[in-house]
C-alpha cells in the first residue's frame, strides 16, 4: 500500500509540476505578447503626441497670420475712409467748372501713368525679354 501511495503522490507531483511549468509558459507568452504591445502603444501615443504638438504649432502660426491680414485690412480701411472723407470735401463738378485746366492736366497724367502701367502688365512679350544688368 506504501508503494502505491507513492507512485499515485509522485504521479500528482508531476502532473501539477507539468500543469504548473505549462501555466507559467503560457503567462510568459502573454506578458511577451503585452510587452511589445506596450511598445507600440507607447510609439503610436509619441505620435500622436508630435502629431498634436504640429498642429497646435501650425494653429498658431495662422492664428497669426490671421491676425496679420486683420491688421492689414484695418490699414487699408483706414486708408479707404480717408480717401472718402478727401473726395468728401472737394466737388469735381466745381472745379471742372473753375479750373477746367487744373483738372484736365491732372487727369490726363494719371490716365497717361495708368495705360503705361497696363501695358507693362499686359505685354506678352514681357517674358521673353532679357533683364539688364544695370
Amino acid at each position: 500500500m506504501g508503494f502505491k501511495l507513492a507512485l499515485i503522490l509522485g504521479s500528482l507531483l508531476l502532473v501539477s509540476a507539468s500543469g504548473s511549468l505549462y501555466y507559467i509558459d503560457r503567462l510568459n507568452d502573454k506578458i511577451s505578447t503585452l510587452k511589445g504591445n506596450q511598445i507600440i502603444l507607447e510609439t503610436e501615443i509619441q505620435k500622436q503626441n508630435d502629431s498634436i504638438k504640429q498642429y497646435l504649432e501650425n494653429q498658431k502660426n495662422q492664428q497669426l497670420q490671421l491676425q496679420q491680414l486683420e491688421a492689414d485690412k484695418q490699414a487699408a480701411m483706414q486708408d479707404v475712409n480717408r480717401l472718402r472723407k478727401t473726395f468728401a470735401k472737394h466737388d469735381l463738378d466745381e472745379l471742372a467748372l473753375a479750373k477746367p485746366g487744373l483738372l484736365q492736366k491732372r487727369v490726363n497724367k494719371a490716365s497717361t501713368r495708368v495705360m503705361t502701367t497696363l501695358e507693362k502688365l499686359t505685354n506678352p512679350n514681357q517674358f521673353d525679354e532679357k533683364p539688364s544688368n544695370n
